[in-house]
């Protein structure tokens, strides 16, 4: 939802992407991102992105299906992309946030305000939402992901200790009927409508429902965090994490090893790759921008082209795939797939390390690391970055004849210093 700039074709590198690394599902976040013609106020922010305009995405699952991939579609109840734009036609549904006051107006990309699920107005939007999703778009996914907000919930009378009670109405309803239309849907929850466990963030205990083992879990390490006991009832589960968007091998590495050390069979942590015009101000991004933001900060990638086979996501691709299989991998033994697989020499591995390092160090969802951007830093920060700065320029030097990849990105780097004026 957050990428529009991407064609059925670069959505479909990604998927080859997928396999290569020898994974069997894709989580494709949907709202915002299709021409629902029962609510067309969900995309008219989005209006741009290349799936409103020309709805490929069902071609997409069919294209993962022959890559024995299976796909599930995203989207968050009451919350966030496409759904919190329903409260600007109708804004008596808007949430009640602790204050008393209406919810807030913010967002990534879609700003909006998150709903009351206690109104049975908002109730019947999310089941019509959800329903035209699955059921008259892309009835060829596999199923469904409900992300629990992470970010607001609801503090009216009807809702405030019992906010997940009035959530995990919709979820059930919607499981219900999807369900019994495919009965092997996957259906991926959050553990907030059953652990009774306080939700981090919110100050309000989760619900104590009855939890069906046909729902997989999902455990997240700021807003869902492990549940042992709910654990042994799921048949399947799932480990995300942000690392492969804003970390290293080495995050990605922790990540694996703390979803095998808690029994969780399904690892899909996050590699996301923001496409879109923020406002100004919107995450960090200071000055008015009228082109769409460059994936992890790659200014060299032409509008539109996929960004996971750039050098240093390919870094995080292979922790990824390798973690995945052996969280116990060593770093010997890793840097030698890296060697072997992205190098032409391998005593340059500890040099593209720490130009991943660097690129991906202080990062945001939005922009590359601040070294990249030297314009923007204060005295105090350009003297912080210095050294790495100058490690760089001895990487873009020394291999400029002998690794292009590793030396384009250095050379990036200390082009940016170059033009700013610092030594």
């Amino acid at each position: 939802m957050r990428t529009p700039t991407l064609d059925l074709a670069a959505w479909k590198q990604t998927i080859d992407c997928v396999r290569a690394d020898g994974g069997n599902t894709a989580l494709l976040w949907m709202g915002g991102a299709f021409p629902s013609k029962k609510f067309p106020i969900t995309w008219k922010y989005n209006a741009g992105h290349l799936n409103v305009q020309k709805n490929f995405a069902g071609k997409l699952i069919d294209y993962a299906h022959g890559q024995r991939i299976k796909v599930i579609l995203g989207f968050t109840p009451f919350a966030y992309d496409g759904v919190n734009q329903y409260p600007i036609e109708h804004p008596e549904l808007k949430a009640t946030q602790r204050n008393g006051q209406p919810a807030n107006f913010w967002g990534m990309h879609s700003w909006g305000y998150n709903l009351c699920p206690a109104r049975e107005e908002s109730q019947r939007f999310m089941l019509e939402y959800a329903r035209e999703m699955i059921f008259d778009f892309y009835p060829n996914a596999d199923g469904v992901l409900i992300e629990s907000s992470d970010y607001a919930i609801c503090y009216c009378a009807n809702c405030r200790e019992k906010y997940y009670e009035s959530e995990f109405r919709f979820v059930r309803a919607f499981s219900d009927e999807l369900w019994k239309a495919k009965p092997a849907a996957i259906i991926v929850v959050f553990p907030h409508y059953f652990s009774g466990q306080k939700v981090p963030g919110f100050d309000v205990a989760a619900a104590k429902l009855p939890f069906d083992p046909r729902w997989t879990l999902v455990f997240t390490p700021h807003s869902a965090h492990l549940d042992s006991a709910l654990l042994k009832q799921a048949s399947n589960s799932i480990a995300w994490d942000d690392a492969p968007t804003l970390g290293t091998p080495d995050k990605i590495r922790r990540a694996a090893q703390r979803a095998k050390q808690a029994g969780i069979n399904g690892f899909i942590p996050s590699l996301e790759a923001f496409t879109f015009i923020p406002r100004p101000g919107e995450g960090g991004v200071t000055q008015t921008k009228s082109t769409p933001l460059k994936p992890f900060g790659f200014e060299w990638l032409p509008d539109g082209a996929m960004p996971f086979n750039e050098l240093l996501v390919r870094v995080n691709r292979i922790a990824y795939r390798e973690f995945s299989r052996n969280p116990d991998l060593n770093d010997g033994n890793f840097k030698s797939i890296l060697a072997r697989e992205l190098l032409h020499h391998t005593d340059t591995v500890d040099d593209l390390l720490f130009l991943q390092d660097s690129w991906f160090l202080d990062r945001t969802w939005y922009l590359a690391s601040p070294i990249t951007r030297p314009t923007t830093l204060t005295p105090e920060q350009r003297e912080k970055y210095r050294p790495r700065l100058d490690r760089i320029r001895d990487i873009e030097q020394r291999w400029r004849n002998h690794e292009p990849e590793l030396n384009g990105v250095a050379k990036f780097i200390t082009d940016k210093w170059d033009a700013f004026g610092q030594p």
